[in-house]
């Protein structure tokens, strides 16, 4: 088997990275959306 090229490289670690990224911004956009729903309807920590 050859060794990697740098386009093989790219195309191993990019959709990772995408993902991870995705990921991040989703639970920072749910974590602000959480918290604004809490303050407008007044919820407090329930565990």
């Amino acid at each position: 088997m050859p060794p990697l090229s740098a386009l093989d490289w790219i195309g191993l670690v990019i959709p990772f990275v995408v993902f991870f990224v995705m990921l991040i911004v989703y639970y920072v956009w749910e974590g602000r959306r959480e918290r604004r729903l809490r303050e407008e309807y007044g919820i407090e920590n329930v565990e």
